[in-house]
């Protein structure tokens, strides 16, 4: 998948490193929003702790915001439908969406997108296993890609635009990469 656009001259990884260096550094900024919420959970955890289910306060806070008041009966409608398609709840079949991956398949995609990620090289699975070591492997091939492609990429849109506000890494933030790389 290539994007269009002024980045259409980098390669699809160094395209896809730009995008995780700054989807990296966006989850970062959210996370020091996220510590002005302690209010807010505290309020959701007294909701719980009274026995209302947190999703329905969230439905009632989308309807209340609405303005158009068709929208909720022809979206229920709609879910109705679709639910029936899916013959729920009779006949449910819990197994339809069970991912049939090979284990060790599946746990180095899931290494390879947490090393993507910027996440630490705890894997989900008992590293002595070979879905943990395959998991570590994956890790390391994102590391591994995210540095030379992130790198390559900042090289050549810094180049492009002459020394005139390079790109680089947030300076608060940190490089989510450093102590992986050491």
């Amino acid at each position: 998948m290539s994007i269009a656009g002024h980045n259409s001259e980098l390669s699809v990884g160094e395209q896809r490193a730009l995008m995780f260096h700054h989807f990296n550094l966006i989850e970062a900024q959210k996370g020091i929003v996220r510590s002005a919420q302690d209010a807010l959970k505290k309020l959701k955890k007294t909701a719980k702790a009274d026995g209302l289910v947190m999703a329905d306060l969230d439905y009632m806070a989308r309807c209340a915001a609405l303005e158009d008041p068709d929208i909720v009966p022809a979206e229920i409608l709609r879910r109705a439908e679709i639910a029936s398609w899916f013959a729920l709840p009779v006949n449910f079949q819990p197994d339809m969406f069970v991912d049939r991956t090979p284990l060790e398949d599946r746990a180095f995609e899931e290494g390879k997108a947490a090393g993507l990620l910027g996440k630490g090289p705890e894997a989900p699975y008992d590293a002595a296993s070979a879905a943990g070591q395959a998991w570590l492997q994956g890790w390391h091939e994102g590391q591994r890609i995210m540095r030379e492609d992130l790198q390559s990429a900042m090289e050549k849109r810094n180049a492009a635009k002459g020394g005139d506000e390079l790109i680089q890494g947030g300076e608060e933030v940190g490089d989510p990469f450093a102590e992986a790389a050491e």
